[in-house]
């Protein structure tokens, strides 16, 4: 058996996967695309695989929606999105080649359309957009479309760099065949954006944008064809290359702003001993919503709970600087826990998983009310000398007078996905290597830590199967 690959985590059969590509929801049934080479576990030759779910949990992996069309000097079909209208659901994507047709500074926009939800055609209108588009604005790295409806038709936002940072472009068409180019939507600090997608909350919309690292948000309003009066510039995962990237999202039939998430493989550094048949994983589906403040809100689907099996209930337990074994050994788990703000206001608890009899191998969650910090610990987290063991750090939200934090930790056989009151999160990848590295243990600065409750659920695994 395969010890690291996620038992409830999305993952594809085998081979390569990054990017999540165009989820949408039709007549009750989820699809999900994703960036995947189907001939390797590394990236390379990228196709769109496909899958479908009725709950975001238990899904069905059909055959690719989408190869490169390698006659019209496609080599890769970059990331995109979908869009429902009717029956009919349409992909946009970015098309990539060689030479001319190069990522920096050759990329175009395509599309395919289909009817049965298995088969997709490119029209022979495609490219649907190219760089000409822009006239003289110099962009690089052009990719990634999501298309949304808006009164007076529809708009697409595209990633890139415009003098030397990243940017998200905006365009408008009424037939989302041909389209124009309305200018800048937003300009960041950064030096690239990839992966821009947008949720509107009525005149409220949330911006959302990979920088080559953590995912990061802007929440404010639309005017015109520009994203202004940001009232906060956030993070949506402090995963960033070690855990999170490359976000994607949409609205389901119930009206839920869904978010997707890739799961990375880079955690496993140079020279990794095992040899595996797959890369990559999604992290799980988040639902999102927007705070008064402008921050999001972000919680697991509600249907992960369908997958919970034996439960271990603790209430009230003092955890001081000697370890607390739960007595629970798991590799696959859902972990709450609710605690109390004083009673930890002035030291830290720890979170210990996968953790080892001898205690050479642990993955440490470290709350800090004092930093205001949520970390990843992953400085023990294996045995092998090239995994890679940084530390994942990311911000406390806002106590907003509550007297209790909770927090949620998702561990699936080497990810481990951290909810802090729904709000702050952070994923990561971790390689134990001992075969008792299954306990999760509890330890404090001090003598007079209490945690207020603890629940663990044992994981089932999710239905993810081929078609």
């Amino acid at each position: 058996m395969d010890r690291y690959r996620p038992r409830y985590h999305f993952t594809a059969p085998r081979n390569w996967m990054n990017d999540p590509n165009g989820p949408f929801q039709l007549n009750g049934e989820y699809h999900l695309f994703y960036q995947h080479n189907p001939s390797k576990p590394e990236w390379g030759d990228i196709h769109w695989g496909h899958a479908i779910s009725k709950d975001l949990v238990n899904w069905t992996h059909l055959p690719y929606g989408m190869a490169p069309s390698y006659e019209l000097g496609e080599s890769h079909c970059f990331s995109g999105c979908s869009v429902v209208d009717g029956e009919e659901v349409t992909l946009f994507y970015t098309s990539i080649g060689e030479g001319e047709r190069n990522a920096a500074t050759g990329a175009q926009q395509w599309m395919a359309r289909g009817t049965d939800m298995r088969t997709w055609q490119k029209p022979a209108i495609n490219p649907v957009l190219t760089l000409e588009l822009h006239g003289d604005l110099q962009i690089r790295d052009w990719r990634d479309p999501y298309v949304w409806k808006t009164e007076d038709g529809w708009r697409m936002i595209l990633g890139g760099i415009h003098e030397e940072k990243g940017c998200a472009f905006i365009y408008h068409s009424d037939n989302l065949e041909q389209w124009s180019f309305k200018g800048i939507f937003y300009k960041g600090e950064e030096w690239i954006w990839e992966c821009p997608h947008l949720f509107r909350f009525g005149d409220k919309a949330v911006l959302f944008y990979s920088p080559s690292g953590p995912v990061r948000y802007l929440s404010g309003t639309i005017n015109g064809d520009q994203l202004v009066d940001v009232q906060q510039h956030g993070t949506v995962d402090f995963g960033g290359w070690e855990g999170y990237y490359a976000s994607t999202g949409f609205v389901d039939e119930a009206g839920r702003r869904i978010v997707h998430g890739w799961i990375p493989e880079g955690s496993r550094g140079e020279e990794f001993p095992v040899n595996l048949d797959w890369a990559g994983a999604l992290a799980l589906p988040r639902v999102v919503d927007l705070k008064p403040n402008g921050a999001l809100s972000m919680t697991p689907v509600p249907a992960l709970e369908s997958l919970r099996g034996e439960n271990y209930s603790f209430a009230n337990v003092t955890v001081n600087q000697s370890a607390w074994n739960t007595g629970v050994g798991s590799t696959s788990f859902e972990c709450l826990l609710e605690i109390d703000r004083q009673a930890i206001a002035s030291t830290d608890l720890t979170i210990s998983v996968f953790a080892s009899a001898c205690g050479k191998e642990h993955t440490d969650v470290v709350l800090d009310l004092a930093a205001n910090t949520i970390s990843i610990d992953r400085s023990n987290s294996s045995l092998l000398p090239k995994v890679h063991k940084t530390a994942i750090t990311g911000e406390l939200p806002v106590a907003d007078g509550t007297d209790f934090i909770k927090l949620r930790i998702f561990v699936d056989q080497s990810i481990v996905e951290v909810f802090v009151d729904d709000e702050t999160c952070l994923t990561t990848r971790v390689y134990p290597t001992l075969e008792d590295s299954n306990g999760i243990q509890l330890r404090s600065g001090n003598d007079k830590s209490v945690v207020s409750s603890i629940q663990i659920w044992e994981m089932k695994a999710a239905d993810i199967r081929e078609e």
